[in-house]
């Protein structure tokens, strides 16, 4: 008999990992006189694509031409065109829900177009039947309200979420789903009915007992939040340490951290726990916590000393606190010392900011560890991805000019990060930092540059309006 589904965030779908390297050769005239004849191998390619678009032209069912299109296609990294190919495929072939989370997973990581995407999503809907297939049906339709309230299209999700829990009430997932998202729109009070009803249908799964915890932090309910906190961790060391795992979700995982040795998602639960403690100012039991969180996740050690230092100094151990920040600042530089030497070019692979982590939904307390990190080391010495890295940090703070001109010189420096979606990501943190003139320029930037892109058009054209 097969158990209860798993809430989104953990029904996952593997599918093949993309990545997006946007960075095409400038060639001058006088490599272009000098180019050399296309090879054998590419005129090769050439007549494939065209061999499996005729075979697909007189039979668009043909899955065979359609996965040897697009496998040629991805190798190429035409992403655009092999959305556009799989579009087509799908349009004759609603059913095929590898190709959709595929083609859907492609517009909003490889092409950072977020809305595209949800007119796939639109489309898979409109055209197949819930009772064919009810757990992929469910998974696009719960995917797609997380994707519109990621987009604050706040209404629109919690509808269809609250659509699942009719149409599936005594799944215990669709209500934590509601829940999670109720808390995301900030909307814990409403959450908390959510996420009971789902501890009542699946009383052995620790998530909703999380989410519940974060329903009352919210609502600075401290003490409810605890309880639920542990509840959580009993319930995590019952599926993967004192007891047996009782689904599939959980016996993978379990091999997962026998693998590696390490459980991040306890860790978490230890984090959590220690922001209720520090919320009520037990600062001692705060610490002991986030010992245990560094035991179940030890390769986060740096994570660590800069909470440490969060907690050290709410309690007034200032010298403490910065001399445990100044340790945790110098490892970093360490580390950013063996990074790439073409740092532009990996972009938000090349710098490790994760480091520079705070507690949960304390993105204000991330950004000015990095400005203070950054701030002792000599402006001449900063590579544009420094520089990006440092003028996002300022836009969090709300430090807009700062920004800018941190993120322009990157773009001039490093010219492979002047690339459509780095202004569309400047654009979206300068409209947080209220700063809606600079906000317009990068949007209107992030189009030109990629025109295409339908969030990119659609972004520009709201930021005109305002």
């Amino acid at each position: 008999m097969l158990g209860p589904r798993r809430p989104l965030r953990h029904r996952r779908v593997l599918f093949f990992s993309f990545i997006l390297v946007s960075i095409w050769p400038c060639y001058t005239h006088a490599q272009k006189v000098n180019q050399k004849q296309p090879s054998k191998k590419s005129a090769d390619n050439g007549s494939e694509l065209l061999k499996f678009r005729f075979r697909l032209d007189n039979d668009p069912h043909d899955k065979t031409a359609h996965e040897g299109l697009i496998k040629l296609l991805r190798a190429k990294n035409a992403f655009r065109a092999e959305i556009e190919e799989d579009g087509t495929w799908l349009k004759n072939n609603p059913s095929d829900w590898m190709t959709e989370i595929e083609m859907r997973s492609l517009a909003e990581a490889a092409v950072d177009d977020p809305e595209y995407a949800f007119g796939i999503d639109r489309f898979i809907l409109a055209h197949t039947k819930r009772e064919d297939d009810d757990h992929s049906y469910d998974f696009a339709e719960m995917r797609y309200a997380f994707g519109l309230l990621g987009r604050t299209h706040i209404e629109e999700a919690l509808d269809l979420l609250r659509k699942e829990t009719v149409e599936s009430p005594d799944d215990p997932a669709v209500w934590q789903n509601l829940g999670d998202a109720q808390v995301r729109a900030n909307q814990p009070g409403q959450a908390i009915p959510a996420y009971k009803r789902s501890i009542a249908l699946g009383p052995t799964q620790e998530a909703p007992h999380e989410g519940l915890a974060k329903a009352y932090f919210r609502l600075k309910q401290y003490s409810e939040a605890e309880t639920e906190f542990k509840a959580a961790i009993s319930l995590y060391n019952a599926q993967y340490h004192s007891g047996e795992p009782t689904d599939s979700f959980h016996a993978m995982m379990k091999k997962m951290q026998e693998a590696t040795h390490q459980e991040p998602s306890l860790a978490k639960l230890y984090c959590q726990l220690a922001q209720v403690y520090v919320g009520v100012k037990e600062y001692a039991k705060a610490i002991s916590e986030l010992d245990s969180a560094e035991q179940a996740n030890s390769d986060n050690k740096i994570n660590y000393e800069y909470l440490r230092a969060h907690i050290y100094e709410a309690s007034g151990q200032l010298d403490r606190a910065n001399a445990l920040r100044s340790q945790a600042s110098k490892e970093v530089r360490d580390l950013m010392k063996k990074a790439p030497k073409d740092a532009d070019m990996e972009a938000y692979l090349a710098y490790p900011e994760s480091f520079f982590m705070s507690f949960e939904e304390d993105d204000l307390s991330s950004a000015q560890e990095i400005i203070a990190c950054y701030s002792t080391l000599p402006p001449a010495s900063l590579k544009a991805m420094d520089m990006l890295t440092l003028g996002m940090a300022y836009c969090t703070v709300g430090k807009a000019d700062q920004c800018i001109s941190y993120v322009e010189s990157a773009f001039r420096v490093g010219g492979k990060l002047n690339r459509a979606e780095n202004h569309h990501k400047l654009a979206e943190a300068l409209l947080e930092a209220h700063d809606s003139r600079g906000a317009l320029r990068h949007f209107q930037a992030a189009y030109e540059l990629d025109p295409v892109n339908t969030t990119y058009r659609l972004d520009y054209e709201a930021a005109k309006s305002r």
